[in-house]
């Protein structure tokens, strides 16, 4: 939605912008033209049924803990609205625009903190917050400073933080974004570290398309950080740099490849290949790690040495489209030595499956990342997505998960076989904007699912199987 606002004074201009969720605001800008522009994601999400209503808790849990696999827990039901408002104001030339975000995010009905009877109004949060300008003697090179969406790869790093990132052309056929970003601050916990302010993230990437059937990109993502206070972090809900900056002390470098090909079939369809790989080097010193199944490990520094590799391949023919995807995410071999081989995304939102990551209910997710905690992930993914008519698209999909490392079940055996997942999703357009979605998910349990089970009925076999339905209606504009 544009509103532009004209009125000449002497000096003056009183602008009214609309109106953003429940007020108006007003400004008063130097006489000229101004721009603005609203959007909205205004999602409203229901979780029909689950039979394992723990295992969704909003993280990764131990046996025993919040996420693990309980016994006749019980079916779970629920309706949430997550609304997300962005307001952009900018001068008539393009050259400076302001950004302001707002989220109402995961008031489930019937919940205090604005989801009971006349609301609250207490679950309002800043998204974003920043000045995006171009430089004057090079209009196409842009700055942003402020809290602001960052994207250095969505494997590793995607999403918001507070700092500046610069973009612009290299050439006619190649660009370039350099990015500094704190994303946590030492006198946040009152840890006191002279000289030193938090948790700092340097990156450069390129991207580059040579033609219209090939792109690549290339990154280098440097992160340092001091912020060691004696605490433990064996939170394993938090096995993410985010999760871990808080006490912590690390440098870590991580170098990234991408590509993209595209290609016409004689059949009158597309083929399309992509791929990441990522490698992460560095070192890590904090009070412990937990692992996976609950072991903890003695060792506070950690060498280490991890990688991230996926591929996508299929074909397009319009109506449908084929893809078949692998991930592989390393895992660590050996819970007690100083060696660590688990990759470390630094904040990310995966939903490739919907057993295992974010789903439509995104809030109530197992785990965030492609991988779960310090065993990694190896999956392979079928997925073919069908337009029946330019309203209703439907989509079915199967993926085999694994661990990338053994874990230890609960009868003193090791394997890496989570399950075969099966599922399925619908989308139809209601209106421009407005779309009416659902999905459903089966998980076959395979004996590593043992580890995720509570205590009393681990026994080296996978015996709870998870079943999940959920439905949303979207509203973007």
């Amino acid at each position: 939605m544009d509103i532009s606002v004209f009125r000449k004074s002497k000096g003056r201009l009183i602008a009214v912008a609309g109106c953003l969720a429940t007020g108006a605001m007003a400004y008063t800008v130097p006489a000229q033209a101004m721009k603005f522009e609203v959007n909205g994601d205004m999602n409203n999400r229901f979780q029909l049924a689950t039979d394992k209503r723990s295992w969704f808790g909003g993280g990764v849990g131990l046996a025993g803990k919040r996420g693990a696999l309980v016994k006749n827990d019980g079916d779970d039901a629920f309706a949430e609205i997550k609304y997300r408002f962005t307001l952009k104001g900018q001068n008539d030339e393009g050259t400076v625009k302001g950004v302001y975000g707002v989220e109402i995010g995961g008031v489930r009905a019937g919940q205090s903190g604005g989801g009971t009877f006349s609301g609250d109004g207490k679950n309002v949060e800043t998204r974003f917050a920043y000045v995006d300008f171009s430089l004057p003697e090079s209009p196409a090179h842009r700055v942003k400073v402020g809290l602001q969406p960052v994207s250095v790869n969505k494997y590793i790093w995607q999403e918001s933080a507070i700092g500046v990132v610069m973009n612009g052309p290299l050439s006619d056929t190649s660009t370039y974004q350099l990015l500094w970003a704190r994303g946590d601050a030492a006198d946040e916990t009152g840890v006191v570290v002279d000289g030193y302010d938090g948790a700092d993230n340097f990156a450069v990437n390129v991207n580059f398309q040579p033609s219209s059937a090939l792109k690549g990109g290339a990154f280098v993502l440097y992160q340092t950080n001091n912020q060691i206070d004696g605490a433990s972090a064996s939170d394993v809900t938090r096995y993410e740099i985010k999760g871990i900056a808080d006490n912590s002390s690390y440098d870590i470098v991580n170098v990234g490849l991408s590509g993209q090909y595209n290609s016409a079939l004689n059949s009158g369809g597309k083929l399309f290949a992509k791929g990441v790989a990522i490698y992460q080097k560095g070192d890590i010193e904090l009070a412990g790690l937990t692992s996976l199944d609950g072991s903890t490990n003695a060792n506070t520094d950690y060498d280490l040495s991890a990688y991230f590799l996926r591929g996508d391949i299929g074909v397009d023919y319009g109506d449908t489209k084929w893809t078949y995807t692998v991930w592989y995410a390393s895992g660590d071999d050996n819970d007690s030595d100083s060696d660590l081989d688990a990759y470390m995304a630094t904040d990310v939102d995966m939903n490739d499956s919907a057993i295992f990551q974010e789903n439509m209910t995104d809030d109530d997710y197992f785990a965030e990342t492609p991988y779960l905690v310090n065993k990694g992930m190896l999956v392979n993914k079928i997925q073919v997505d069908h337009k029946l008519s330019s309203r209703t698209t439907i989509t079915g999909m199967a993926l085999y998960n694994m661990l990338a490392e053994d874990i230890l079940l609960g009868d003193g055996s090791f394997d890496d076989k989570l399950g075969l997942e099966l599922g399925a999703r619908v989308s139809y357009k209601l209106h421009k904007g407005l779309k009416l979605q659902g999905e459903v998910a089966y998980l076959f349990a395979d004996d590593a699912m043992d580890a995720f089970e509570e205590t009393s009925i681990q026994d080296g076999n996978g015996n709870e199987d998870i079943f999940h339905v959920a439905a949303r209606l979207r509203y973007n504009f």
